[in-house]
């Protein structure tokens, strides 16, 4: 006997196999094992927490939970409504002030009050001086000083009208003549702060715009001087009078004619000087002497820039005219920010925008005095380079002249030889007298020449600068008419009614905003009616039951699942669900018999920490399938003999059992019901007389199985809880391999984890977990449903099955 027991013994070591019939990693865990399941770090996943649970709570309380639910649910409606008071709402309607004298656009008003004005209605500002109204004074709500502005703000409510241009002031209290005048005292405090706000702005553009207006009129007073000075030097054309343009066309023509009369008179003096002139005529004449003849040098003159030069230099600098854009881009911001009326809003960037705008105008300024150094400059130097060409030039000209009078007055020369000695003293007289004339008359001319040059060249250098101080004046005059035309604008359109005007004042509302407060009712039946709920999930939270395998295996201490076992349906009405269960039975022996670990097994004890976690109809319904499959006679052991239930599921009788086989009262051959047939034999409990430590001791229960085994080829023992009984670690140290059965829903986690512990203390070879209570639609859906038929015997009852077996 012993040697049998030897030979079937577990290996010490184990290799995890899967199972051919299901899709459970069956890996009975050795004993050797144990110390690194016990020190293995349990899964974060285990202690946090797990949606499944909300269903799991539902299902476990909705019993008790919905009753208690509705009591509750009942309980807090009824202090609702004896805690309702009706609530009463009042509405001051404003809308917008967008009426106009003659000037539209020049009074700002807003086109969304709703948005612009909540923050100045509920500001303290507005808020305190409504509060320090009279008629506000008896308000029992708002008697409280250090808490009347906050529930005041509390009740108050900013709405838009419909339309954007309309605001709506709503305040709430339970007495509606309250309402009325909170609501009207806010709107008249509210009205009175926004005509403060909007007759300030007005005043400070007033105020503003005079010192300007004071600045650009002396500014067009300088530049009028400056224009009169100008046209004062251009010849005596009077200020504010255009030039002519046939003025300036007779003045050319004019010092052409004197040009050509001078020349005239410069031949004539060389032809009189030759003797070839006579009163008009060409004549050959004689003359006392030839005259030298002598070629005016031409003149030319050194060119200076005009200051309309140097300003069209000046102004196409790079420097200057990237300055000029940024303090024009300063002006616009400025201005554009008085224009729309956002001074008094952002009154610090206003003035860091002046601050800006006068640090441009001052580097422009200094800018502008460099680039006019460099500018005259550049404007010198392109004068001498023009200057030295015309000295050139001139040179160049005088020189050929020079030759060609030279030429010609060698040729009067001869000719003046042959009859000088013609000559008389009279006649030479009369030729220096006539001589004398043309000189005279050639010193006029030119001199008139010189003045009229001098005049025209004068008057085109100052008419650009004119020009030029024209256009300043103009710009000037046209700033400083548009600064008046806005301060008269401002004075025509400034209102006396404000940018808001009541449309609607507020009245007492003659019912209340809610007759029963529905939301109120519903949300606190509701959270009331979750209260048993909320305590049953607390509970299931704390006791941590077993929900599914999946939750069930991430726990770092847990013995892996050997297999899932459906629910055992009551009755025999779902054939079905019976079907499952059976089938789920034989899942479990197949992992069990060709696992790797515990394929030479023969006898198996079926554990679990308390009652009702399924190990009686698993290790009745195991032997029943390990007998069919095997073909091998199975011996049921009923190991629970402090509540013992195996032969009610069978319907045998207790008789002896197995007390009295341990007891020595009778041996196991006696003991043993048979009536079921040749495959499956039962142990019974048998009636207890003595205490179960004293009659399952360890060294007895090694002694029981060894002569159990030399009789049945398995031997399938049902035991008792092991946390409330421990005469069953005596029965799984004796055995091959314990199961432990957990069930869902039923099972603690904390409870399977010192089962597991207390076996493995004992000495137990754990072969795995089964986990049951899966309903029979989860099991299908997880595992298929691929049934089979037997022909016309339908599934029955074991004991059918049985007898069925036994024929066979």
């Amino acid at each position: 006997m012993t040697t049998s027991r030897k030979k079937n013994a577990k290996p010490t070591h184990s290799k995890p196999t899967h199972s051919k019939l299901s899709g459970t990693v069956p890996s009975a865990a050795p004993r050797s094992s144990s110390k690194a399941r016990a020190h293995a770090p349990v899964d974060s996943e285990s202690s946090s927490f797990d949606p499944w649970i909300l269903w799991v709570t539902f299902r476990r309380c909705w019993p008790w939970a919905v009753p208690a639910g509705m009591v509750l649910a009942g309980v807090a409606a009824m202090f609702v409504l004896q805690g309702f008071v009706p609530r009463y709402e009042a509405t001051h309607l404003l809308v917008a002030n967008d009426e106009y004298v003659v000037f539209d656009n020049v009074m700002k008003y807003s086109k969304d009050l709703a948005r612009t004005e909540t923050a100045l209605i509920l500001n303290p500002i507005v808020l305190v001086p409504a509060l320090a109204d009279p008629s506000l004074h008896d308000v029992p709500s708002l008697s409280n000083p250090a808490t009347a502005e906050a529930h005041l703000r509390s009740n108050l409510t900013i709405k838009s009208g419909g339309d954007p241009k309309s605001l709506e002031i709503r305040y709430e209290d339970t007495d509606p003549e309250v309402a009325k005048n909170v609501c009207n005292a806010v709107a008249k405090s509210y009205l009175r702060q926004r005509d403060s706000f909007d007759a300030a702005r007005v005043t400070n553009i007033e105020e503003w715009l005079e010192p300007e207006i004071q600045q650009w009129e002396q500014r067009v007073e300088e530049r009028q001087a400056r224009v009169q000075t100008l046209s004062e030097q251009t010849l005596g054309f009077a200020p504010g009078k255009a030039i002519e343009k046939a003025e300036n066309e007779s003045n050319l023509a004019l010092l052409t004619q004197l040009r050509s009369e001078i020349g005239d008179l410069k031949i004539e003096l060389s032809l009189f000087d030759a003797g070839l002139y006579d009163g008009g005529n060409l004549a050959a004449s004689p003359v006392l002497a030839a005259a030298p003849m002598v070629v005016p040098e031409a003149v030319v003159k050194r060119g200076k820039p005009s200051e309309s030069e140097i300003a069209s230099h000046l102004e196409a600098d790079p420097r200057v005219a990237e300055l000029v854009q940024k303090v024009n881009r300063y002006r616009a911001s400025v201005l554009d920010m008085e224009v729309n009326d956002m001074v008094r809003v952002n009154r610090d960037y206003y003035k860091e925008l002046n601050k800006n705008l006068a640090s441009a105008e001052s580097e422009l300024q200094s800018e502008r005095r460099e680039a006019r150094d460099r500018t005259i400059e550049k404007l010198e130097r392109f004068a001498e380079d023009e200057y030295e060409r015309q000295k050139v030039a001139a040179k160049r000209t005088s020189e050929w002249q020079q030759e060609q009078f030279a030429a010609q007055a060698k040729e009067l020369a001869q000719q003046s030889s042959k009859i000088q000695s013609e000559v008389s003293a009279a006649e030479k007289a009369s030729r220096e007298r006539q001589r004398f004339a043309i000189v005279s008359r050639l010193e006029i001319l030119q001199a008139q020449y010189n003045e009229e040059s001098e005049r025209l060249e004068k008057f085109g250098g100052t008419t650009a600068q004119l020009q030029f101080a024209q256009d300043e004046l103009a710009v000037a005059s046209g700033v400083l008419k548009k600064l008046r035309d806005r301060v008269a604008a401002i004075k025509t359109e400034r209102r006396q009614d404000g940018a808001v005007r009541t449309l609607a004042e507020a009245t007492a509302p003659k019912s209340p905003i809610e007759t029963v407060p529905y939301k109120k009712l519903a949300m606190a039946s509701s959270v009331a009616f979750m209260v048993p709920f909320l305590i049953g999930l607390i509970f299931e939270y704390r006791v941590q039951r077993v929900t599914d395998a999946s939750s069930f295996t991430r726990s770092g201490d847990m013995v892996p699942i050997m297999g899932e076992v459906a629910r055992l349906p009551s009755g025999s009405r779902s054939q079905k669900g019976r079907r499952v269960f059976e089938e789920s039975i034989d899942t479990l022996r197949a992992n069990l018999f060709l696992s790797m670990d515990t394929s030479n097994v023969r006898s198996i004890a079926v554990v679990s920490g308390m009652s009702g976690e399924g190990k009686s109809s698993v290790s009745s319904q195991l032997a029943l399938s390990i007998a069919k499959a095997t073909g091998e006679t199975v011996l049921l052991v009923d190991g629970d003999l402090r509540c013992p239930d195996q032969h009610e599921i069978f319907g045998l009788e207790m008789g002896d059992g197995f007390a009295g086989v341990l007891s020595g009262k009778t041996t196991l051959i006696e003991a043993v019901d048979t009536s079921l047939g040749a495959l499956i034999h039962v142990l019974p409990a048998g009636r207890l007389t003595a205490s179960p430590h004293r009659l399952m001791s360890p060294s007895g229960m090694k002694d029981f199985v060894d002569h159990a085994l030399s009789h049945y080829s398995y031997v399938v023992m049902d035991t008792a809880p092991v946390l409330s009984a421990g005469e069953t670690l005596a029965v799984a140290s004796a055995v091959d391999a314990s199961l432990i059965c957990v069930m869902r829903d039923v099972s603690r986690i904390d409870n399977v984890t010192r089962t597991t512990r207390r076996l493995e203390a004992a000495g137990a070879s754990i072969a795995g977990t089964v986990f049951s209570g899966v309903s029979a639609r989860q099991y299908s859906y997880r595992y298929g449903d691929y049934h089979y038929a037997l022909g016309d015997v339908p599934f029955g009852d074991s004991s059918s099955e049985l007898s069925e077996s036994s024929v066979s």
